[in-house]
């Protein structure tokens, strides 16, 4: 189920009107009789935080290489049963209102540590001032866990309003368990930005790398971190929603739900480094795999990725070769996505060490020639000059006006990891075995099947073989189902790309190779393997080509 969402730019006409949202074609989004005005709206306060000690303590965390932190995390036990305003409305819906007022933040971000709605239950967050976007939630944001983690608001007053239709008012639960003070910006109205030297990934720079530009997300966890991920292809090329980040982020299993991820949090023209949008996101994620030696995570998004947001998913390069040039694409200080460049040949290293090959973990990059990180950049993908990522960033000390290096855990070390599939990689990105070493970039849109809804798929039949020029297999689907046709030799080199093919239910369907398509001609004799793909299902099939 698709799940992720846009937040509704919409406009709150208090006191006289209603929540108005694009996403309901510009009906009411609550369809109240009547709104209170907002200072009638029970409200509950938050308490502040010492910014000046938080920044002495920021800079000391920065030192340690621990993850970004933007908010203070306000502990609360906050219900609809002991708290705001309950309103009963003409037809017999019920209407619930809170006001959280945050004195000085710049942002919030609310933790539900119980969420579960009825059909037709809406649960909606805003800025109590009505400006920036309406988040409407519901029963389609049900999770085992129970839990809800919201975007956050840039205002330090944010409404609460939670409509139970007629006959529901006993079928719910919802508390509020964190509220997220916010006092390092995460949007914009500060002066708190990354620095000057980073380069949008909107400027010309980014041309060559639009399609990798489209793998990376800024997440918050638990309403207080920052880190940067990147979205991952694997050999099923499914869109299983794989999400690789870094381990110092701190994603532990009971984290995970907490995460939120921003997509295109990008400045709208070059050199603004600002103006990004907050209203694409995705909530809710699962651990898979992490392993502090090579300082990866790998997290599964809870949800669909929309195919509005047009998010691809990175290639990947897990051999053991040392990369002549490098770029990382990234979230400096969790500001909007920049893009640098190294183009200089890396080194492997120690973390932290400048000397090499140390105990092979990590890829130091000298310098940028181009750009920079900072803080926030953490877990941001490190791609070779082929576009695959070769490891995520653990940390360094570059920074604007310097020339300091960086360094990144190798995903050659991370693929084997700590030799369990929860401390290494290749269990989720070589869900099929095919033991390939390197794998390109997926373009995302056609959304990810779980196994269970994938169509069977069969070779039922090949002629002739062994083969001289011509070869032909018949295949057979339980329902219509979109394969990659694909053939390897025996040592899993990619030999041809034949592309997608349509096999349709009860028809006959045929793949050839050779004839009138010379490279089946052109090869060697020997043995290969037809591969075909479909929604996440594999199947196999050597054959035998002579001279």
């Amino acid at each position: 189920m698709n799940k992720t969402r846009f937040a509704l730019i919409a406009m709150l006409l208090l006191g006289a009107g209603s929540v108005l949202g694009a996403g309901t074609g510009g009906t009411p989004l609550t369809g109240t009789d009547r709104v209170l005005p907002t200072a009638q709206i029970d409200a509950v306060t938050m308490a502040g935080a010492d910014k000046v000690a938080l920044a002495r303590d920021d800079a000391e965390r920065a030192l340690q290489g621990e993850p970004y932190r933007f908010a203070v995390p306000n502990r609360v036990q906050i219900s609809p049963v002991d708290a705001g305003t309950w309103e009963v409305l003409a037809g017999g819906d019920r209407v619930w209102r809170l006001r959280l007022d945050c004195p000085g933040a710049l942002s919030v971000g609310l933790g539900f540590d119980l969420f579960r709605l009825p059909a037709g239950a809406r649960l909606l967050v805003l800025a109590a001032d009505g400006q920036g976007p309406v988040y409407s939630f519901g029963p389609e944001d049900n999770q085992a866990h129970g839990q809800l983690w919201t975007p956050v608001i840039l205002a330090d007053q944010v409404i609460l309003e939670l409509r139970l239709p007629f006959g529901t008012f006993a079928d719910w639960d919802l508390q509020l368990g964190t509220v997220g003070w916010g006092y390092r910006y995460f949007g914009e109205g500060s002066s708190d930005k990354s620095g000057s030297c980073n380069i949008d990934v909107n400027c010309p720079e980014g041309d060559d790398w639009r399609d990798e530009i489209a793998t990376v997300g800024v997440y918050t966890i638990g309403a207080t971190w920052k880190c940067t991920g990147v979205m991952v292809n694997n050999t099923a090329e499914d869109e299983r929603p794989l999400f690789l980040t870094a381990h110092h982020c701190s994603v532990t299993a009971s984290a995970a739900p907490t995460v939120v991820i921003y997509w295109n949090y990008e400045s709208p023209t070059c050199g603004q480094q600002g103006g990004g949008s907050l209203a694409e996101f995705s909530t809710g994620t699962t651990l898979l795999a992490s392993y502090s030696i090579s300082d990866f995570t790998l997290l599964e998004l809870e949800e669909d990725l929309d195919p509005a947001f047009g998010v691809n998913f990175a290639g990947w390069d897990r051999s053991p070769g040392v990369p002549a040039s490098a770029v990382c694409i990234h979230h400096p200080s969790t500001d909007e996505k920049s893009i640098s460049f190294e183009n200089d040949p890396l080194s492997i290293t120690t973390y932290l060490e400048d000397v090499g090959p140390g105990n092979n973990t990590h890829l130091r990059v000298a310098d940028w020639d181009l750009g920079t990180t900072e803080g926030g950049s953490s877990g941001s993908p490190l791609f070779n000059a082929s576009h695959l990522i070769v490891g995520q960033l653990h940390g360094g000390y570059a920074a604007c006006g310097n020339d300091e290096p960086d360094w990144y855990g190798r995903l050659y070390i991370s693929w084997s990891g700590g030799g369990s599939p929860s401390t290494r990689l290749s269990d989720w990105l070589d869900p099929d075995g095919l033991g390939v070493s390197t794998l390109t970039l997926l373009e995302g849109g056609q959304g990810y099947v779980p196994p269970a809804e994938k169509a069977n798929l069969r070779i039922t039949g090949m002629a002739p073989n062994p083969f001289l020029d011509f070869v032909e297999f018949d295949v057979e689907v339980d329902r219509d189902a979109t394969s990659t046709v694909r053939i390897y030799d025996v040592a899993g080199r990619l030999v041809v790309d034949l592309g997608r093919r349509n096999f349709e239910f009860g028809e006959d369907n045929k793949v050839a190779w050779g004839g009138d398509d010379a490279d089946g001609a052109r090869v060697a004799s020997g043995m290969y393997v037809l591969v075909l793909e479909a929604e996440g299902k594999t199947v196999r099939q050597s054959f035998t080509r002579l001279n």
